[in-house]
């Protein structure tokens, strides 16, 4: 039995090495991550349901995550069309097994057979991608009820699941998640870093969680909606789903075999402590509120904003976990030194709150002023982040202040003007609040007009 997992794990690194000299890694790295996201998506704990809808599983309506699951699954099987050499897409042998096997119901099929028997990853995934395509054309059948069960879309997930692992090399290629050709601590600083860490458990320890965020972070790569079109957002859920049940596993690994290795007094300790409590309250705030019934929701600028906000505010947490952790060991790594995007990010927000408090104090002194001259320069001052800052704003706030924009512009009176922008400065507020709370800015002093409005709320 040894002898045939060695085998299997030697046939499992000969075809990633070709995979990876073919230049079809990032294929093989989405495939296995949506994969991965079946075996947790069927799972509720992973699911954005609210506490009334998972007390009340058995009377909701599947369908639209079975809609979802359909569409990753014929993303899937293009994946394997791509990953597949040519000789093994040659659709005479398929149109061959196709005939042959319908006149053969009574034993097995002896190109299945000789697929089973065969230990090649090609096979495999030959096998895999027959498999998908006949349940896509099973679900596109189901999906027209009018309302699927919680047993049916659970039993949809166990057919998935056997014939995910039916296949021992599939089931290998989902089970050793790190593999050389895409799970490296690429980034020169942390890996000279993580070297130089002398204690060797704790060096180990600490290179399974760089590992750990850079992969969660590559899968949020899948889930940018700025790479994706609105047909595409909803099925991130699946990517979210992967996302959370993996940061709980990581969570879980820092808790029982890291914490235990430290002591209360060691630095590492407080930045690894303060993952297991921060980090899921950021997952919380993605699952329940944010991806809440997103499969159902039918708004595509609702739903590109929502995908936005939970991919803005998980790779956020996961970039400032993996910067704290680095400067644990090494007080001189910066932010940037780690994440092309870290300082880009930081002089946007900066500006987005630098200017809204400016923005703020020049609506304020019109409410006190109430005269022609402070309204010109409110307007102007509107007009200005408008086309300068609103960009760095969320998404789903685009929208309200275009219309407060276009309202206060046309507006030529000064009682009505003045009612506007009562409300005007309260939706304000409640951006520069929420622009405040982002961790990216946490201990980075403000402008005067910053100040001003801290010291105000």
């Amino acid at each position: 039995m040894e002898g045939h997992s060695e085998f299997l794990r030697g046939q499992m690194r000969q075809w990633l090495e070709q995979v990876h000299s073919s230049g079809r890694t990032e294929q093989l790295f989405e495939m296995e991550m949506w994969l991965r996201s079946f075996e947790r998506f069927f799972r509720v704990r992973n699911q954005p349901l609210s506490e009334k809808e998972t007390r009340h599983l058995a009377l909701r309506n599947w369908s639209e995550e079975l809609r979802l699951v359909d569409y990753v699954i014929r993303r899937v099987v293009h994946l394997c069309t791509a990953i597949l050499t040519e000789e093994h897409v040659n659709q005479s042998r398929f149109d061959q097994y196709v005939e042959d096997y319908l006149r053969k119901d009574e034993r097995t099929d002896p190109y299945i057979g000789k697929l089973l028997r065969q230990a090649t990853p090609e096979a495999a995934l030959t096998l895999l991608r027959e498999s998908f395509e006949d349940i896509h054309l099973f679900l596109t059948d189901l999906v027209k009820v009018s309302r699927i069960r919680y047993s049916s879309f659970m039993a949809v997930g166990r057919i998935l699941y056997r014939e995910m692992r039916g296949s021992e090399l599939i089931a290998l290629l989902i089970d050793k998640k790190f593999k050389s050709i895409h799970d490296r601590i690429t980034n020169p600083a942390v890996a000279a870093m993580v070297r130089r860490i002398q204690h060797p458990i704790q060096r180990r320890q600490a290179a399974r969680v760089f590992l750990e965020f850079f992969r969660l972070l590559h899968y949020l790569d899948h889930a940018d909606p700025e790479r994706l079109e609105e047909v595409s957002l909803k099925s991130t859920v699946l990517i979210f789903s992967l996302v959370t049940s993996e940061t709980r596993l990581l969570l879980n690994f820092i808790e029982r075999r890291v914490l235990g290795m430290l002591e209360p007094e060691d630095a590492a300790y407080g930045v690894y402590d303060s993952f297991v409590y921060c980090v899921p309250l950021e997952l919380k705030k993605v699952l329940n509120t944010e991806l809440l019934d997103l499969s159902v929701a039918r708004q595509a600028d609702n739903v590109r904003a929502r995908v936005e906000n939970s991919h803005g505010i998980l790779k956020d947490c996961f970039q400032q976990s993996v910067v704290q952790l680095a400067q644990v060991f090494e007080s001189s790594i910066q932010g940037s030194d780690v994440f092309s995007d870290f300082t880009a990010k930081l002089d946007q927000s900066i500006l987005l709150r630098d200017d809204l408090a400016r923005l703020v104090c020049a609506v304020r002194v019109f409410s006190t002023r109430k005269d022609e001259e402070s309204s010109k320069a409110m307007k102007e001052e509107i007009s200005r982040f408008y086309d300068s800052s609103m960009k760095y704003l969320m998404y789903r706030d685009w929208s309200g202040f275009e219309i407060f924009f276009i309202e206060i512009l046309k507006c030529g009176s000064l009682p009505s003007l003045l009612q506007i922008t009562h409300r005007f400065e309260t939706f304000l507020m409640t951006l520069f609040r929420e622009v405040t709370k982002r961790s990216i800015l946490s201990g980075i002093t403000g402008n005067k007009e910053v100040q001003i409005i801290e010291a105000s709320l």
